[in-house]
């Protein structure tokens, strides 16, 4: 499909404010018919998430999630682990990090089953999903100074059914579960 007629000319880019998490930027641009407009991006680092099942005592699939406060939400969520892919930082490696540091486990394998841009309208980051295997507590966990997690395992099938809504109200996770389900394997 050609899209010549959708593109926009890139004049410049500048950060109009910077802060510990991404820079707010501003584009000038020039759209297909000649007009020029300013737009604003959200330059932020990738991000990477791991879904992980495990059994519980009663021998349900379960997920393994953490729990936190979200300051967008205002109130605390289920989500699956994950975190900021550091400059330069493989996305695997990303994921296996940040599942140790926020839960305490560790996979032996991680296998990459998405990656998308979270909002392509204005964000300028990807998100990668992986699966992890083989799972084994280490009880090491490494959280930063303002990161307070708790850890749980979470039935498959309540996950499944209220995810998007209420416990499970963040829309990355959702993507992730769509990535989970489209490979579960």
């Amino acid at each position: 499909m050609d899209d010549k007629d959708l593109q926009f000319e890139t004049l410049g880019t500048r950060t109009v404010f910077p802060t510990a998490i991404f820079d707010l930027k501003e584009s000038r641009r020039v759209g297909p018919g000649g007009e020029e407009g300013r737009f604003v991006l959200v330059d932020a680092p990738h991000w990477a998430n791991v879904v992980a099942v495990v059994r519980d005592e009663a021998g349900r699939d379960c997920f393994l999630m953490v729990r936190q406060f979200r300051h967008g939400l205002g109130r605390a969520i289920w989500e699956f682990p994950g975190g900021m892919v550091e400059k330069g930082e493989d996305p695997a490696r990303a994921a296996a990090r940040e599942l140790e540091e926020e839960t305490g486990w560790r996979a032996t394998s991680l296998t990459p089953i998405g990656d998308t841009n979270p909002n392509p309208s204005f964000m300028t980051n990807r998100v990668y999903t992986f699966r992890a295997e083989g799972l084994n507590p280490t009880g090491l966990r490494n959280l930063d100074p303002h990161e307070f997690v708790h850890v749980g395992l979470r039935p498959v099938n309540r996950v499944l059914a209220e995810i998007g809504s209420g416990e499970y109200d963040h829309g990355i996770m959702l993507m992730a579960l769509w990535f989970w389900k489209r490979n579960k394997g």
